[in-house]
């Protein structure tokens, strides 16, 4: 790939990278920690080396942009009820075959054909926007939101100074230095998927898992409010032992309280070819659930399973629904302005921006 390929509107320089010899680099954005030639692309696509330097060509780049309840990302505790403009690009440091949004995150070399019809939004824009359809916040999704690293640190101190939340969905993969700019420039909420134990998700998704639980345990010593995420899917991270293992890691750190949601895989990408053909038994996440909350866990959930009472929030203290969803739709709710439960006072969800240094 050439520079000249690739729309000037997209390209930014890379914030975390280092020039190993005269044509390559090393990219610091994710603990993929990509060596990269001249020409070359890192394992995501999106970090590129031109002239022996590092270019994100992804900035701005609007391949989805749509306004999302909260409760679809899943933050189900932090600020319920309240939407978020979301925007992702194109793009994946990860490799897992069951991908919901394959089409943007596994585009292969399409990319630059891809970048020349593709909507360039600003910082600013998205702030706009936001404002003007009533959102509460903004959101990095759709694909891997750590690819949008330069993007999301000139848009959080802009949403952050015009009243708004910023929030992440995310594997958890960016290294230590890209967290900490992260929460330094205004992200408020994360949610994390955890892939399985260290086999799975070496396994699929060529990562280590150790990675996406140093940070989750890190953005929460930085003030960030994390929910954790499971895809469960029959045959690759449904065992008990595994559920277990992930119940554990949650109830040591990052806590008790912090919300885990077991969600129902239903066949996508390539899952099909590789013999994964059919969604999750409800039943089995039904019993996942229970195992999470014998273990201790306070508010665990069963998602993409229409209808499930498994959705509502229940206060672990005094046992009342706070929160009733339908769908992504909150029903009803009994939370204070404070985020306490309203029959007992119970601390329940994040319901205000924790300041923090800014850019």
């Amino acid at each position: 790939m050439k520079r000249d390929d690739v729309p000037a509107r997209f390209l930014r320089k890379a914030t975390f990278q280092e020039r190993l010899d005269d044509h390559t680099c090393r990219c610091l954005t994710c603990e993929q920690r990509c060596k990269i030639a001249e020409g070359k692309a890192g394992i995501c696509g999106t970090r590129c080396n031109f002239g022996n330097d590092l270019y994100t060509i992804m900035y701005g780049c609007a391949a989805s942009l749509s306004c999302n309840p909260i409760e679809k990302k899943p933050l189900y505790h932090f600020f319920p009820g309240s939407t978020a403009i979301t925007i992702g690009a194109y793009g994946c440091n990860f490799k897992c075959f069951w991908c919901q949004n394959h089409d943007i995150s596994h585009p292969g070399e399409a990319i630059p054909a891809l970048l020349e019809h593709a909507e360039y939004i600003s910082p600013e824009q998205i702030v706009k926007m936001a404002i003007d359809k009533s959102c509460k916040g903004t959101s990095i999704s759709f694909n891997e939101p750590t690819l949008s690293l330069e993007y999301a640190v000139e848009l959080f101190p802009l949403a952050r100074k015009a009243g708004l939340y910023n929030t992440f969905v995310t594997n958890g993969y960016m290294t230590g230095p890209g967290l900490e700019l992260l929460v330094h420039s205004g992200l408020d909420a994360m949610s994390i998927t955890i892939k399985g134990d260290a086999k799975t998700s070496k396994t699929y998704c060529g990562a280590d898992v150790e990675v996406v639980w140093r940070n989750a345990i890190m953005a929460r010593k930085l003030g960030v409010h994390v929910e954790i995420v499971m895809l469960v899917i029959e045959g690759v991270n449904s065992d008990p032992a595994t559920i277990d293992e992930i119940v554990a890691r949650m109830v040591h750190d990052p806590g008790k309280e912090t919300p885990l949601h077991l969600t129902r895989f239903f066949p996508a990408y390539k899952a099909m070819e590789r013999g994964f053909d059919r969604p999750t038994p409800v039943p089995l996440l039904v019993g996942a659930r229970e195992r999470a909350l014998q273990a201790g866990l306070k508010h665990v959930y069963v998602g993409n399973v229409p209808g499930s009472k498994y959705q509502h929030t229940t206060c672990p203290a005094c046992s009342k629904v706070v929160i009733g969803r339908d769908g992504f739709s909150v029903r009803e709710m009994y939370v204070d302005d404070a985020g306490h439960c309203g029959f007992c006072g119970h601390p329940i969800c994040a319901m205000k921006i924790i300041a923090k240094s800014g850019k």
